[in-house]
């Protein structure tokens, strides 16, 4: 009996703690959430005119275009370097144009076509020492895969866009007595984020930048991965939206004009237009690397390209099938061209390549190998006009005569009368 007596008290205190400890357990735990707060570019120092300023050393040209009179050589996010032309394989440097945030351009007359992050510039480069802006379109590279810069624009602020989000994993602690918090104070810490400049970190698309001209027409992305031609005639700028698009379920990388085919690349995949500006599409041009540099299209064998990705150099027949790879890294090489199916790749040096055919079975197998090397010419950027070799690069315009691939040679300084 007296057992019982002690028990019946021990059992109310245990319920007693277990009470108090629901009390006090039951709703308290963790609170963990996710904050998306908004980051706004101010381009109020990016959208600006452009600047005619005397030459400079180019640092890191891009890509080569050429109207009948001067050569342009565009850097990133920095603006035109122009030349004129004064002979064959010679040209002197006149003026640089300053083209802020530049990441694609090309020439169609004496108009050049530039970005200028969202803008579409149309300067008039008939005299490039006067160039002017004669059309600023706008908002034309408006697309950012998940942004729309319109939709997300903040009037308040005419040049502020939405660029992404900064994401914050907040913790914190509810029961029944105590709320979640509210984070207030973060909210007020990082509920305007507004930056100069798109910062690297960023994972974010950039906006479309792919402009080309197509035999004096001018291609561009438009609205998601839809083609569109552009044109300024008599002061009056036009677009024509193609009947065809490239493969909609990724946004587009950037156009190549080559070999009288439109290449879009960059984006795990190739497409391209043929000859009438007609969608040719083949699964076995969809291939799986990252980071297409450049293409061109190979001559004696029909659907055939060289592609430079990466570090490789690739050969591959879409029709029948069959690829060769030069897995050797051809130093560097930034661009690629096709004379007479012998490829020639820019980097570091100028690496030439020739390609063969083996049949061992019904498609046979392409072997892709290095034929020759020249050290002593190296860039970022070329382009081929006949026989003559237009090499871009720290040192400004190197000319070389190709007529003769065993024996490149520099084109010598022109008569002291030219």
């Amino acid at each position: 009996m007296n057992k019982i007596f002690y028990i019946i008290p021990l059992l109310f205190i245990l319920a007693s703690c277990e009470d108090r400890y629901e009390s006090t357990h039951r709703y308290y735990r963790q609170f963990i959430v996710q904050k998306d707060y908004p980051i706004y570019l101010d381009a109020g120092d990016i959208l600006v005119d452009i600047c005619v300023q005397p030459s400079v050393w180019p640092n890191n040209p891009f890509k080569i275009v050429a109207n009948d009179r001067y050569y342009f050589v565009g850097e990133k996010m920095k603006g035109i370097h122009v030349y004129e032309k004064i002979a064959t394989g010679h040209a002197t440097p006149i003026c640089f144009i300053e083209c802020r945030h530049l990441k694609a351009f090309d020439v169609a007359g004496d108009m050049l076509y530039c970005n200028n992050f969202v803008d579409l510039l149309i300067i008039d480069v008939k005299d490039p020492l006067q160039a002017t802006v004669k059309h600023r379109e706008n908002e034309y590279f408006n697309k950012y895969s998940g942004y729309d810069l319109n939709m997300a624009k903040t009037y308040n602020y005419p040049n502020r866009y939405l660029i992404g989000y900064y994401s914050v994993i907040l913790t914190g602690f509810e029961s029944d007595k105590n709320p979640a918090p509210d984070f207030a104070e973060y909210d007020k810490q990082y509920n305007n984020i507004v930056v100069k400049e798109i910062p690297d970190t960023l994972k974010l698309d950039k906006p479309y930048v792919g402009i080309v001209n197509v035999a004096e027409n001018i291609f561009t992305f438009g609205f998601n991965t839809w083609v569109v031609t552009c044109s300024y005639t008599s002061g009056v700028f036009t677009t024509t939206q193609s009947t065809k698009e490239f493969l909609r379920y990724s946004s587009p990388g950037n156009l190549l004009y080559k070999d009288e085919k439109l290449y879009e690349v960059g984006n795990n995949r190739i497409t391209y237009l043929d000859d009438h500006y007609l969608f040719t599409q083949n699964p076995n041009l969809f291939f799986w690397w990252n980071n297409t540099i450049d293409v061109v299209a190979m001559k004696e064998w029909a659907n055939s390209f060289a592609l430079l990705y990466e570090n490789d150099l690739m050969v591959i027949d879409i029709g029948g099938g069959s690829w060769g790879i030069y897995s050797a890294p051809p130093l560097g090489a930034t661009s690629i061209i096709n004379v007479n199916d012998t490829i020639l790749a820019l980097g570091q040096q100028l690496t030439i390549f020739r390609s063969r055919r083996e049949y061992y079975d019904t498609y046979g197998h392409i072997f892709t190998e290095q034929v020759k090397e020249y050290k002593n010419i190296s860039g970022t950027s070329m382009l081929k006009e006949g026989n003559t070799l237009i090499v871009a690069g720290k040192q400004g315009l190197s000319f070389y005569d190709i007529s003769d691939l065993e024996r490149i040679t520099f084109f010598l300084l022109p008569p002291s009368n030219l």
